[in-house]
């Protein structure tokens, strides 16, 4: 097989030492056991994953030491993993992540996603263009099929790849080389992971730097200031009077390429500006790849929300439920926030990972009418938006809810938005929305 012939051709110093037993680590020791690579997977969980249930003899489990790679000559490390830990920090090893590998192997056109917020959605609407073309593009990255499968799995025949890449993805990838880098937004997110906000920013601006052409947002002042110093630049904005002029831009709902309409987003699923700017970005890709405009309008028209992510769950007694819990960190849940033309009872709160939430400040004086908080970092919203708006403290998402219910009038619509990360409460993201649908559609039913 092509991909199998050509990592041989790579001589990675062995034995390999896989960081991380996720499916991104599954993936890393099925492409690199298919042939013949020596290798160890270590993860610092105490219960085996099940898709390793085959091999658990393969996966070594527990705190990682600085003698546990002594041994190994190569570390291939997942996305998640910090480098900035001491045990890989003083490792001898060559250290090398799935998405470089990646990087190395493949010979197809690599269209890569970056952006705080919209990633996924932005990557999926794409990848339905691509299948209304005919083209046979695979999608992979952090929207849940790691690279290195994708790549396996097609043994590189296929049109190309469409990547959401997250700023973990870019940290370490300077072999990945894009025919297309989009980046959608930014706003703070991880910053339990970067030594600040400028270094979690400079990390998603490699986006451009390793791309022929690049898509990037004209009203994100971040981006912008990035996008500036390039000259394979298209821009798309939800804002007018920038002094860059956007290509793509949205005027009383419709998106435009220039002068010519090209979607109306009264026929879109999701409302807001934010979901506009995601549709503008997809257009700009698709035009660089030769894709129909009108594959690209049924691509959108096809688009089912992702799960968590602005999904209308019900309405009763005139009250409208979203489930954004995928509002992990304060732009995502601006975005959504100001989407909303209706009086909004926003639900926060959770482990803040050392965000500033000022921002929230002027948007829930402006636009929510109650918020209630739970969760780790529920005081240190409450202290930001103290004398901006009503304020409730409430114990957990069953309370939050049923507080709601009870304080909204016909015409408010109760926004989940967190704008917090879930693990303080829930395994995830989705299991904090799935019980927030749950307890609004016992409700609705009742």
């Amino acid at each position: 097989m092509f991909v199998e012939e050509k990592l041989k051709q790579l001589m990675l110093p062995e034995p390999v030492a896989i960081i991380g037993a996720g499916l991104t680590g599954k993936s890393c020791f099925n492409l690199l056991s298919a042939v013949g690579i020596q290798c160890q997977v270590f993860d610092e969980r105490k219960i085996l994953p099940q898709h390793f249930s085959e091999n658990p003899d393969m996966v070594a489990l527990g705190p990682f030491e600085a003698k546990t790679f002594a041994e190994f000559a190569t570390i291939l490390v997942s996305p998640g993993v910090d480098l900035r830990r001491a045990c890989f920090v003083n490792a001898v090893a060559k250290i090398i992540t799935d998405i470089e590998l990646f990087g190395r192997l493949t010979t197809r056109p690599v269209i890569g996603v970056t952006g705080s917020n919209g990633k996924s959605s932005v990557v999926s609407m794409l990848h339905l263009a691509t299948q209304q073309q005919g083209l046979d593009y695979l999608l992979c990255g952090n929207i849940g099929v790691p690279v290195l499968a994708a790549l396996q799995g097609s043994d590189d025949q296929c049109d190309g790849y469409i990547v959401e890449l997250s700023s973990y993805h870019l940290e370490r990838a300077p072999s990945l080389h894009l025919a297309i880098g989009t980046w959608l937004n930014v706003s703070p997110d991880h910053l339990d992971r970067y030594d600040s906000y400028a270094d979690y920013v400079a990390t998603k601006a490699k986006i451009f730097a390793q791309a022929d052409y690049c898509v990037a947002n004209a009203a994100d002042s971040n981006v912008l200031d990035y996008a500036q110093k390039y000259n394979n630049v298209v821009y798309f904005s939800g804002e007018r009077n920038r002094m860059i002029p956007a290509t793509y831009h949205c005027e009383a709902d419709m998106i435009y390429a220039g002068q010519q309409a090209l979607f109306d987003m009264a026929n879109f699923s999701q409302v807001g500006l934010h979901h506009a700017e995601n549709i503008m970005a997809v257009f700009a890709m698709a035009k660089r790849l030769k894709i129909r405009d009108a594959a690209v309008v049924a691509a959108c028209q096809q688009f089912v929300p992702l799960p968590s992510r602005s999904v209308t769950v019900g309405k009763k007694d005139g009250v409208l439920f979203i489930n954004d819990s995928k509002g992990t960190n304060v732009g995502a849940a601006v975005a959504a926030i100001r989407g909303i033309d209706a009086p909004i009872i926003l639900i926060a709160g959770g482990q803040g990972k050392g965000q500033d939430f000022s921002p929230l400040k002027q948007v829930c004086k402006n636009h929510a009418k109650h918020v209630l908080l739970m969760g780790e970092d529920a005081p240190l919203l409450a202290t930001v938006l103290q004398g901006s708006v009503a304020i409730s403290r409430v114990n957990d998402l069953n309370e939050a809810v049923s507080t709601a219910i009870r304080i909204a009038v016909p015409g408010d619509v109760v926004l989940l938005s967190p704008a917090c990360a879930s693990f303080d409460m829930f395994s995830s993201y989705l299991a904090r929305g799935d019980l927030f649908e749950k307890i609004v559609r016992e409700w609705i039913d009742a």
